[in-house]
């Protein structure tokens, strides 16, 4: 029955009902804290569907073209991605909230770079994996431009710091390596290189290891560091097996730090209680496979690759974020696709799905191609 299942057309229903539901809680979650600091309950939810205009833009503009003519731009856009990584560091040019430096601010709204950087980044890396596949059972030269090239670009956002978001650009650009050609031995020496780093980061930045031993207890500081995970825990308590009903979040209510952003999965589980989160999970789990059988469809390489980028980057993300909201990972700022509010992330993550349509769309081989213009 799945195989006779349209993927694209799963992905696109998946992608809309998220967007939909995801306005839905970010007024839910937020519309209490906008009325008490904005005098506005709908403050967020405006700058949310403006946000969510503009994806939706961008989705139908990238599903109406070609995949394939986005590589000549892609340099260039990555260029550009890069003076907007050290821009943001820069004091005066990049906005700091809480303590970190992600975001510049262009016109009135927010754009955090990074988040840019990421399907730009795989396009452009699946357009040389496509012409160097038969290099991919080399390491050093095979292998090691890409490492290079990503590794150049996650400095800029450790320096953010973002360790989430460099560590989880780093594995999406692995699994396209992957799926191009890499040995599994490559994989080894992967992971053996970026063990000593991930154990710096963990152990010897301050912040990072507080929050590491507050995550295996969170109890040892529950009005501090902890404060966050416990208000989450509770939230998912409260919510039950069905909810407590749209809009009846208590933890929302200033309790929970970021409600309509980095934990609005929590809010998700109080109102809708396991049921709703389960059917919001598996959402993410047809997104994914959906992607991935899309990936493994098409023809092209080029496609093909970015395409399993592009779904793994989605994917993961979702993981990370549910994960962090029920205590399965450690405290990590990351947004929830479609859902969370956040501009630059819906925006980016709208555009790919675009992608991912055109793929499904255009994906054909060469010699599938003339066919179909024979016929």
């Amino acid at each position: 029955m799945f195989k006779r299942v349209k993927e694209d057309k799963v992905i696109l229903v998946i992608t809309l009902a998220l967007v939909a539901f995801g306005l839905l809680m970010v007024y839910s979650a937020s519309s209490v804290m906008a009325l008490r600091k904005k005098g506005d309950s709908f403050w967020f939810l405006k700058r949310q569907a403006v946000w969510v205009a503009m994806g939706l833009s961008a989705m139908f503009a990238a599903w109406m073209t070609d995949y394939r003519k986005l590589k000549k731009p892609a340099l260039p856009a990555l260029g550009l991605i890069a003076l907007m990584l050290v821009a943001v560091l820069v004091p005066g040019l990049g906005a700091e909230v809480n303590g970190a430096k992600r975001w510049i601010r262009l016109a009135g709204l927010s754009v955090q770079p990074s988040e840019f950087l990421k399907p730009v980044l795989l396009v452009t890396i699946a357009a040389s994996l496509a012409k160097r596949s038969d290099r991919m059972s080399e390491f050093w030269f095979g292998v090691g431009p890409y490492l290079m090239m990503t590794g150049m670009f996650a400095s800029l956002i450790l320096m953010e710091p973002d360790l989430g978001t460099a560590v989880t650009l780093f594995a999406v650009v692995v699994s396209m390596i992957f799926v191009a050609g890499m040995r599994l031995t490559h994989l080894g020496y992967m992971v053996a290189a970026a063990l000593p780093v991930i154990y710096y980061e963990l152990f010897h930045v301050g912040f990072r290891l507080k929050r590491l031993l507050v995550y295996l207890d969170p109890w040892q500081d529950p009005l501090g560091k902890g404060f966050q995970a416990i208000q989450s825990f509770l939230a998912f308590g409260g919510g039950g097996l069905t909810g407590m009903g749209l809009g009846e979040s208590r933890q929302k209510l200033m309790f929970l730090p970021e409600p309509h952003s980095d934990f609005i999965f929590s809010v998700i589980g109080e109102e809708f209680g396991l049921v709703g989160s389960m059917a919001v999970a598996v959402c993410y789990m047809v997104f994914t496979l959906c992607g991935i059988r899309l990936a493994l469809r098409c023809e092209e390489p080029f496609g093909r690759v970015l395409a399993f980028g592009l779904t793994v980057m989605i994917g993961l993300q979702s993981i990370i974020n549910m994960g962090v909201a029920t205590g399965l990972f450690p405290n990590k700022g990351m947004p929830l696709p479609f859902v969370s509010a956040g501009g630059s992330s819906v925006l980016v993550a709208l555009a790919s799905v675009g992608i991912l349509l055109s793929i499904a769309r255009n994906g054909k081989g060469e010699d599938d191609a003339r066919s179909m213009q024979a016929r």
